[in-house]
């Protein structure tokens, strides 16, 4: 199970954790509701009992009922009363309405009528008021405590959530700058440790050519390919002392790069490779940093192959669709299996015993970060290839 397996059982885990607080948090809470509701409805009945007696001495003395009604203990269910015909007799702790005011808007009671017609809607059957020659309904709803009591679980959810959300991305900056000065470090590091021995052997190297320019025996060779093994290290230690701060980027023929490095490449691998470039229509001349683009093409040629083993086909094809310049690379390998396509560019990752798993972690952060273009895997099936593509912008 690699780094990346282990992240996505880890967060797996940590979902389910959250789901189970929140589930718990929730029976919990609608417990609390359900006993604050029975006490309300008992509140209610109690309520009209006492409307009842009002009703009973005096239906027309309405002084007296509003009296009363204000005078009762309810101070937070809503409640409306009406008459036999449907008409508003009284009510209380209707949101939005100041009820220490003498004389009421028509806006009021239109607010009324709006809230009783909203708990009729709810379903839930009025308390039948019934005195001698008298008759009246009371309406209620849940108070305002209830409701938020019932709103607060999925409110302290969002809350938790967004925090959360924020920490992770917080964390997650946080890592990525930690990791981009390990990067700076190790590229800095690793190109400092290679030029010291360099500058060693390329004096060594002069001395071996002159010793063969004065015993000519055909040995010219030996040291010219000395020397190009020399040129080679030196540019890996010039690309790794590029990674740690941003390249200057100048205008290179793209065409030439790739094929310069599909050459290498060709000369270092098996002849059974069957390399296959086509240029469908040239960009020109990009802003490029040659040793770091050539680097992107390199590790990708050098993974195709791996995939390859000894035998395959492949092909690079370079064409320009919407004022972009389009890299294709395909291989006839055995593919990348669909769930890890999006792996393949994270640090670490890797399919090779002996792999690092930096290369195309580089390549992306060369391509998108260094040259402003995009790089993914734009196809790949089991045991028929995969195909990279890499998109560049004709100007920047």
């Amino acid at each position: 199970m690699n780094i990346y397996e282990k992240k996505i059982w880890w967060k797996l885990g940590l979902l389910f954790f959250a789901c189970i607080i929140i589930l718990i948090t929730l029976i919990y809470n609608n417990k609390l509701a359900s006993r604050l509701a029975i006490e309300e409805e008992k509140k209610a009945y109690l309520l009209s009992l006492a409307y009842k007696e009002i009703l009973s001495l005096d239906a027309s003395n309405t002084k007296l009922i509003v009296e009363s009604a204000t005078s009762t203990e309810n101070t937070t269910i809503p409640i409306i009363i009406t008459d036999k015909n449907g008409e508003v007799l009284l009510w209380r702790n209707i949101p939005g309405i100041d009820e220490e005011k003498s004389i009421f808007s028509d806006q009021d009671t239109a607010r009324v009528r709006k809230e009783l017609k909203k708990i009729i809607q709810q379903g839930r059957p009025p308390l039948e008021i019934e005195a001698i020659e008298n008759f009246a309904k009371l309406y209620y709803s849940e108070s305002y405590l209830l409701t938020a009591l019932r709103q607060y679980p999925y409110i302290q959810f969002c809350i938790i959530s967004l925090f959360l959300l924020v920490s992770y991305l917080a964390f997650s900056a946080a890592r990525k700058a930690e990791q981009n000065q390990v990067w700076v470090g190790m590229a800095r590091e690793t190109a400092h440790q290679l030029g010291t021995p360099l500058s060693s052997l390329i004096g060594w190297i002069e001395l071996v050519k002159q010793r063969e320019e004065s015993q000519p025996r055909g040995g010219m060779a030996l040291g010219a390919e000395m020397e190009k093994d020399i040129g080679r290290l030196a540019l890996i230690a010039d690309r790794f002392s590029k990674i740690g701060s941003k390249p200057t980027l100048e205008l290179h023929p793209l065409s030439e790069c790739l094929q310069k490095t599909m050459e290498y490449v060709k000369r270092i691998s098996s002849e059974k490779i069957t390399y296959t470039y086509i240029l469908h229509k040239d960009p020109g001349k990009l802003p490029l940093s040659p040793p770091l683009f050539d680097w992107v093409i390199e590790n990708i040629l050098k993974n195709a192959l791996d995939a390859m083993g000894n035998k395959g086909k492949l092909l690079i094809t370079l064409d320009v669709e919407n004022n972009e310049a389009v890299i294709d690379i395909k291989d006839s390998g055995k593919g990348i299996p669909k769930s890890r396509q999006k792996e393949v560019f994270k640090p670490g990752f890797s399919t090779k015993r002996r792999g690092w798993g930096l290369g195309l972690s580089l390549s992306k952060r060369i391509v998108e970060e260094y040259h402003h273009g995009k790089i993914f895997v734009l196809e790949s099936m089991p045991d028929a290839g995969t195909t990279f593509r890499i998109i560049l912008p004709l100007s920047q």
